[in-house]
This record gives structure tokens, sequence and C-alpha cells, in this order.
């Protein structure tokens, strides 16, 4: 878990967010879901709303995660794996 004020970086936002999306990822799934992952990272990780969107949004530029269409599921992209 990490402070708050730590996650307040777009960099640490976006590798909490990647461990989250590993962490709950089940062997021969490809995916997780947004809900699990928010409420993870605001509330296990004590992150803030405005960390979360600045997390995500670097996360998908680096190629690390990717929302579908909708918005409920997240993918970890190879990148991502390999970090």
């Amino acid at each position: 878990m990490k402070l708050k004020n730590e996650l307040e970086a777009p960099e640490a936002a976006a590798r909490e967010l990647l461990r989250i999306a590993k962490s709950l990822l089940k062997e021969g799934v490809a995916h997780t879901y947004t809900g699990i992952t928010n409420s993870q990272f605001l509330y296990t990780s004590c992150g803030s709303v405005a960390a979360y969107k600045a997390g995500r949004d670097l996360a998908i530029a680096k190629n690390w995660l990717k929302f579908d269409e909708s918005g409920t599921r997240i993918f970890v992209l190879p990148d991502g794996m390999s970090i």
C-alpha cells in the first residue's frame, strides 16, 4: 500500500494501477474489471480520483494497459507484463 501523496505522481499511480491489475488477473483470463481495480486503488492504496485518471492515461500512453470500448474491462498489455 502506498501513501496517498506518493500516488499523486502519474508514474507512481500508473505503476500502482498496473500492479493491481496484474494481481487481479486469473489464469486463462486476459482481463480484469475496472470496478475492482478502481476500488482497490481508491480504498486499499488510498489513491485519489485525479491520481487514478493521471495514472490510467499514462499507463495507456505507455502501452501498459488497455481499456475496452465500454470502459468495464482492463487488459494488461505485453509491455505492462514485463514491468
